[in-house]
């Protein structure tokens, strides 16, 4: 018989979400990833465990969207692109997906410091889209239905969007989550 014993648990209780293709850029369409993964995203990652949070890698609808082979051999496409109900099926499955854990995680004591997306993506840009006419102020669509949902829920969870051109915004908000 073996006997267990109940030590304290210092596991991290901090949370954050982050796009899948974040640490993972396999998951981008072809062509985007122009930057140097230890300059854009390294300092991110650095920092996240440095400061011990537990990250949590979110479902890429992109990706999944016409399945995987199909989805990880994607050129870049825009906003208009996935603008259908087709993607927003994909979206919202993943959307349910992200909430059952963020509901465990909370239920279970942790907390979500944040989320994460990547400005410029059709889906999970938090701030900023690229379109015909230029940049336009909206997030992506699977960050918007994941923000209407956590509203719904009554679940307030800081929204942080990472320029993978210029990191250093992201950099400090990250700096200053508790």
């Amino acid at each position: 018989m073996y006997r267990f014993m109940i030590m304290e648990d210092n596991r991290s209780k901090k949370f954050v979400f982050i796009p899948f293709c974040l640490i993972c850029q396999a998951f981008q369409a072809k062509g985007i990833v122009k930057y140097e993964w230890s300059s854009s995203i390294k300092p991110i990652i650095s920092l996240l465990i440095e400061k011990d949070y537990n990250i949590v890698q979110m479902p890429c609808p992109e990706s999944t969207f016409k399945g995987y082979a199909e989805g990880l051999s994607r050129k870049p496409k825009g906003y208009n692109y996935y603008n259908n109900p087709d993607f927003k099926n994909v979206c919202s499955d993943a959307v349910m997906e992200v909430i059952k854990k963020i509901k465990g995680i909370l239920n279970n004591g942790y907390e979500i410091s944040a989320i994460f997306g990547i400005e410029m993506s059709p889906s999970c840009a938090v701030n900023y889209q690229y379109t015909n006419k230029g940049m336009i102020n909206k997030p992506g669509l699977f960050i918007e239905m994941l923000q209407n949902s956590l509203k719904e829920e009554r679940i307030n969870i800081k929204f942080i969007g990472i320029n993978r051109r210029h990191i250093n915004p992201a950099l400090k908000e990250i700096s200053l989550l508790k």
